[in-house]
């Protein structure tokens, strides 16, 4: 099955770089690597997001910046993760123009980039006060998601003539790589939750039957009737039933200290 892409749109063909290094595939393979090796160590999301940005300045020669934003609705972005405050800055005053390389990769689901020039012809009010922050050349890629892109991940250039179309094909497989991590990482720690979930249900169960067995002996009533009972008593003090079960346990074990713990417990007559 062929993965799906974003195409290539809207950019500036640069004919230096254009062919692969074999040390920059093996950058990006190192990367990937690193990245797919993280949901095994319980990496949160956060942090992972952060490395995804780092690994892409690393991969990308004439990248200094690098930054992941996602679209709250078609006019609401945010920036998730970022190398440092200078891409907050710029992604913000994306946000606020609503025009700009992150903006339009989420809209039209393609890689996007620009040299300064291109830039200043296409959002030339974003391209110059991008400009004077210290960002000449842009360049995002779109992170999939269900139906429309999750995010973006956008890198910015201080050179004027700062990504080739090499860049924009490398930065697109590992983009869209790196978002099937990050998927992986969800679903690696949704069994574990799961997992937790099952393996309290099972104790859980272990002590509600030996508390029934406990009251099933002492009151002489059925197992149905039992159970009810402690349901019962677990409503009335608004205390869960498995700790319920655990107090009648104890109380079995060791009557005397159920006693005294219950007296230290009522409120005092005055």
């Amino acid at each position: 099955m062929t993965p799906p892409h974003a195409d290539i749109c809207h950019g500036t063909s640069y004919s230096a770089g254009t062919f692969v290094l074999p040390a920059r595939l093996r950058a990006t393979t190192d990367a990937l690597r690193s990245l797919y090796a993280q949901p095994d160590q319980h990496t949160d999301d956060g942090h992972f997001l952060e490395q995804i940005c780092n690994h892409a300045v690393d991969i990308i020669d004439s990248a200094h910046h690098a930054g992941i934003t996602v679209a709250e609705s078609d006019s609401t972005h945010r920036t998730v993760a970022a190398t440092d405050d200078l891409v907050h800055s710029v992604d913000e005053l994306q946000f606020q123009l609503g025009v700009g390389p992150a903006v339009e990769s989420a809209h039209a689901s393609c890689v996007v980039h620009a040299h300064s020039s291109e830039a200043n012809r296409r959002w030339p009010q974003f391209a110059g006060e991008a400009r004077r922050a210290g960002v000449s050349s842009f360049l995002s890629a779109p992170l999939p998601g269900q139906g429309q892109p999750l995010g973006t991940l956008n890198l910015y250039s201080r050179d004027q003539y700062g990504f080739t179309d090499a860049d924009a094909a490398i930065i697109e497989l590992f983009a869209l790589t790196a978002y099937f991590a990050l998927r992986s990482s969800h679903r690696l720690e949704l069994a574990r939750a799961r997992t937790r979930d099952l393996e309290l249900a099972l104790e859980s169960r272990g002590v509600i039957e030996q508390a029934k067995g406990i009251i099933m002996g002492t009151r002489h009533v059925t197992a149905d009737d039992a159970f009810s009972l402690l349901i019962q008593e677990s409503q009335t003090s608004n205390i869960k039933l498995r700790v319920v079960a655990q107090q009648h346990i104890a109380a079995a074990i060791n009557p005397s200290q159920a006693n005294a713990d219950t007296h230290d417990t009522r409120p005092s007559a005055n």
